[in-house]
């Protein structure tokens, strides 16, 4: 079991709460929470308050109106028929209390401001399957707080404040991106206040400019901690170091990248290209940096404890690091021809079959065993054999060869059994295997 030694150490997963585990005995999981209907508010306490209309300004039924009217640990939803829907603001959204602002997590909302800074958070809260877009006042274009804050399923771009486009003391981002913001001075990506804690889990930082991608707002006290727990932090600054900011201390949990050694240096840590594609629509609430099927974040997560990514697409045994959980997997068919050739007398035989993949240029190994029954008499003799080859795949189906010996004795013409596996397969591809029956014959006559 991972042992907890940062500053910030190993916190509760609430609703209403930003704190967020950092321990595999205290797994963070997320899933989708429903929308409620006007009938079902008061089922909820009475403490959800549902957006049904998408204006940029104050009035009822708005998202300003929501915030304004919330008290703390209010629960701000959207009606269904804004599933997906932008909001364009004329106000900054300014909360007192801690909230909760939870877009539906099939298609988000998105939240874009005429107004500066998006959100001004005095006590802090959660944001949930939202996109934030567009704020320009910094630090913290898109998010500034005082409080704890939790941005969960939420990705923050094309901010272009004077800093970073999250600002706080403490912050939390768990299966969240960051990318895409402009800025200046310690970030353009994140801001950390002096004494304060930043923790990412299962999340992106990425391709932000400017400055680096995260930074240490100074005012009077120490710096602050980061904790990074399988999370990419990459390609911020234009693509040149750092990518972090050297002042902060940093401790790695899990299995980390980042594109230089900015971010600290760890057992934790690995410093490589992501291989990110950028930030696109790869389905889910929210716009996510997908990487490369060739990319070190491939099945390199450790001690995962956060159940799906992103976009709610579930994890799996060997998850990835970052936001987004690759599913693209090259998918191999292999087949196995009804004859193979034997030949006399050592019966060395030629097994035969097809192989096409669902994406070019793989390349592995497929190995073969044939087995054979033979009867003498009263007695039966098994002969098996293996043999193996190389491939080169294509999107249409290829023929394939390999030789097959003997361990003892020799094959004869007649019934036998093959099989055929993949082997050596890099880990975007899904072995596959094909059994028959065939039948061995001789070669034809020249």
């Amino acid at each position: 079991m991972e042992s907890c030694t940062s500053r910030v150490g190993c916190w509760p997963l609430a609703l209403a709460l930003v704190a967020v585990a950092a321990c595999a005995d205290d797994p963070p999981t997320t899933a989708p929470r429903a929308t409620p209907t006007a009938s079902s508010l008061q089922a909820l306490d009475g403490n959800v308050i549902l957006v049904t209309n998408s204006s940029g300004t104050d009035v009822p039924g708005s998202l300003s109106w929501a915030v304004g009217v919330a008290s703390g640990g209010s629960i701000i939803q959207f009606a269904d028929s804004l599933s997906g829907d932008t909001i364009a603001l004329n106000v900054v959204l300014d909360a007192v209390p801690d909230i909760t602002v939870q877009g539906p997590a099939t298609e988000g909302i998105t939240i874009t401001s005429n107004a500066g800074r998006i959100f001004h958070l005095r006590q802090g809260g959660v944001l949930r399957n939202l996109t934030l877009s567009g704020g320009s006042d910094g630090p913290g274009s898109a998010v500034w707080t005082q409080g704890p804050v939790l941005l969960e399923h939420t990705t923050v771009t094309n901010s272009h404040g004077a800093s970073s486009a999250i600002h706080g003391h403490q912050i939390t981002l768990v299966n969240s991106t960051v990318s895409g913001n402009t800025g200046g001075g310690p970030a353009s990506g994140i801001t950390v206040a002096s004494d304060g804690s930043l923790m990412l889990i299962n999340s992106t930082v990425a391709h932000n400019d400017g400055a680096p991608g995260i930074g240490w707002q100074m005012s009077p006290g120490g710096p602050p901690w980061v904790t990074l727990r399988n999370s990419i932090v990459a390609n911020n600054y234009g693509g040149f170091s750092p990518n972090c900011d050297s002042y902060i201390q940093f401790e790695h949990q899990g299995m980390n990248i980042a594109s230089d050694s900015s971010c600290g240096v760890s057992p934790g840590m690995l410093i490589a290209d992501p291989m990110l594609a950028g930030l696109d629509d790869n389905g889910g609430p929210t716009s996510t940096e997908r990487f490369d099927h060739r990319s070190p974040a491939l099945n390199r997560g450790v001690n995962c404890n956060v159940t799906v990514d992103q976009r709610y697409v579930s994890r799996d045994a060997k998850c990835d690091i970052g936001a987004f959980e690759f599913t693209d997997f090259t998918i191999v068919t292999l087949t196995i021809n009804a004859n193979a050739v034997t030949a006399a007398p050592n019966g060395l035989t030629t097994v035969t079959g097809t192989v096409s993949c669902s994406r070019a240029g793989d390349q592995f190994g497929v190995a073969v065993e044939l087995q054979q029954e033979q009867k003498a008499g009263k007695s039966t003799t098994v002969v098996r054999g293996t043999g193996s080859t190389g491939i080169t795949c294509t999107t249409s189906a290829q023929p394939w060869s390999a030789a097959v010996t003997a361990t003892a004795g020799a094959f004869v013409t007649g019934a036998a059994s093959a099989t055929a596996t993949t082997t050596d397969v890099p880990v975007w591809i899904t072995p596959s295997s094909a059994s028959r029956a065939v039948k061995l014959v001789r070669p034809p006559r020249r």
